[in-house]
């Protein structure tokens, strides 16, 4: 299949607030914002020709969350191969796939997508801050940190510049496995070349 903008839209928010189960069975967005996951759907059906099934509330302890699901084996088979992580993503490896990372074009509407679902814009401050943060199990950490400079190379390849990775504290999980917050921000003379550049998509 064509490697296109829209596929990058749909790698880039399985990524973060998405989920391709361990059977290959099923893929899935989640969100609190239904009018996201109706246009993500629009996107999985003009890609793929594949329908999906909304579920409202659906987001266990995150009652407000709701999951658009697609039934494909073969759709999620060929979503791992163009790089797609399989399961929790806070308990493996992975990096940015080179077919977007080596294309400006793809690269920037991956961040774009990524800072919708996982960065937030903290305007109760003289100063708003735009800050991007992952979980990581604490035994991968390093890749945690490897995959986040690789957004922030993207960034400053779109002349935005941020703070260096930083690593939190880890907190234990109820499963026992420590899971540490790894985070960055742009610099605050950035947040209007961020906003030029990449787009705020909330």
């Amino acid at each position: 299949m064509k490697k296109d903008l829209d596929l990058v839209r749909i790698c880039s928010f399985l990524f973060f607030d998405g989920h391709i189960y361990k059977t290959h069975k099923c893929f899935y967005f989640s969100s609190n914002d239904l009018k996201m996951l109706e246009k993500m759907a629009e996107i999985v059906n003009k890609k793929f020709s594949l329908q999906g099934k909304l579920y409202i509330n659906d987001g266990g302890v995150k009652k407000n969350t709701h999951k658009y699901r697609f039934f494909s084996k073969k759709i999620c088979d060929y979503l791992i191969s163009v790089g797609v992580p399989v399961g929790a993503k806070t308990d493996q490896e992975f990096l940015i796939p080179k077919w977007i990372l080596n294309n400006r074009e793809f690269a920037r509407e991956f961040v774009k997508f990524a800072y919708y679902c996982e960065g937030s814009m903290k305007e109760n401050r003289k100063t708003p801050r735009i800050t991007f943060n992952i979980n990581k199990s604490e035994r991968l950490v390093k890749n945690g940190v490897k995959f986040c400079n690789q957004l922030r190379h993207i960034l400053v390849k779109n002349n935005v510049v941020t703070t260096p990775v930083g690593i939190h504290a880890p907190k234990t999980r109820a499963d026992g496995i420590a899971v540490n917050m790894i985070r960055f921000r742009v610099i605050t003379k950035d947040n209007n070349n961020f906003i030029n550049e990449i787009g705020w998509i909330k």
